[in-house]
């Protein structure tokens, strides 16, 4: 070890340049004839500087072929060896790795105001974020994991999208959702007649928070299509009542007690293995994209949490639910059941291919409950 690092001293003072070739060994051997440097041992190997993925980033004017390895260059943040080609810092396999997409965060959401929030990933150098799904006009964030947006219109709902990007160029966009509305606020939606809104009618939502047991999110007050709060649990107007949806299926049914609405489109079967999926969620489509279906869970905590024994429990907390009862159809013919005695209310999970999961209720009891998926439930959308 002394002489190999007497003999590196010697090649500093004296310069690699008065030597055609140098071979570093404990054998004394020539180096190969197509090196100029060789490096010998059966014992240990050749380590070249150690930087991280910041590290790497700040050397300034990277000499072609510059080799260092990098302790979390790699989109899990693992380690590996870079080289600088071709004005790219490269991977030992030859690839220029893109970090990931970001995750969304959580945003701040207020009357006209949205702060966007989006996680950290591995290897980025910067985010860029844009209020159109196009990287070439997006703004440059630095390594800012948020952008406040402002002068937004109060109970609308926005769309923005945000990139990584690092030298070797940019990740996916990530969709960030979120609405312009403190929740406590009311929103006035107009809804059109179509494959969603079963007629065409305005509805002011009012918007509560602080539900014991999900605490953080936001829900309506009222039920998806229900122009107005309901006096009791055992309320059984129609306009208490809003609409009913079977489930993962967009379109939207009115029952007034005698008609269903439409009433040639009804599903008698349903046998799919799938959970409520986004692209067909009614209160994203018709309150905005930061709206949702409640989950399993959500449901399953306001219940427990809530000290729900029944339907009185139910409407005196902060959702004012009530028994709207449902809709099921037989021989083409729409049949309302249950409205003013029972309440069934939309989660996001099935239970298995034919029966969805649901908060139900009566005077007595409130539970999860499970049924077939062709049933039209009342739906309560809520967001993060």
């Amino acid at each position: 070890m002394k002489k190999t690092i007497a003999f590196l001293a010697f090649l500093l003072l004296t310069g690699f340049n008065t030597f055609s070739q140098v071979a570093i060994s404990n054998d004394g051997s020539a180096p190969s004839t197509s090196a100029m440097l060789e490096v010998k041992s059966t014992t240990k190997g050749l380590l070249p500087p150690r930087l991280t993925f910041a590290q790497r980033e700040a050397i300034a004017n990277p000499a072609e072929g510059l080799v260092v390895i990098c302790t979390n260059c790699k989109v899990d943040g693992t380690g590996c060896i870079s080289m600088f080609l071709g004005g790219h810092w490269l991977n030992l396999s030859g690839n220029c790795d893109l970090p990931a997409a970001p995750a969304e965060g959580i945003h701040e959401q207020s009357n006209g105001q949205i702060i966007w929030h989006w996680n950290s990933t591995p290897i980025a150098a910067g985010y860029k974020w844009n209020f159109e799904d196009n990287y070439e006009t997006a703004y440059s964030m630095g390594l800012a994991t948020s952008k406040t947006e402002t002068l937004l219109s109060t109970g609308v709902s926005y769309d923005a999208w945000v990139w990584a990007y690092n030298s070797c160029g940019h990740s996916a966009p990530t969709l960030l959702s979120a609405q312009a509305l403190g929740c406590g606020s009311s929103f006035t939606v107009n809804h059109t007649a179509g494959a969603v809104a079963p007629v065409t009618k305005t509805v002011t939502y009012g918007t509560v928070t602080n539900i014991p047991g999900e605490t953080s999110k936001c829900w309506i007050t009222r039920n998806l299509g229900a122009t107005q709060q309901p006096n009791t649990y055992q309320d059984i107007t129609e306009a208490a009542a809003g609409w009913y949806w079977q489930f993962n299926h967009i379109q939207g049914y009115k029952h007034d007690g005698t008609t269903l609405t439409p009433n040639a489109t009804w599903i008698g079967s349903i046998s799919e293995n799938s959970d409520w999926t986004s692209g067909n969620d009614p209160c994203s489509s018709l309150l905005g994209s930061a709206w949702r279906i409640p989950t399993f869970t959500e449901w399953s905590n306001v219940d427990e949490f809530g000290y729900w024994s029944g339907g009185n429990d139910a409407f005196s907390s902060g959702l004012q639910l009530h028994a709207a009862g449902y809709v099921y159809v037989t021989a083409s013919s729409g049949s309302l059941f249950d409205r003013g005695s029972y309440g069934y209310y939309q989660s996001s999970k099935q239970e298995n291919a034919t029966y969805c999961s649901f908060l139900y209720f009566s005077n007595n009891f409130c539970y999860m409950w499970g049924q077939y998926k062709t049933g039209g439930f009342s739906i309560r959308c809520v967001r993060d």
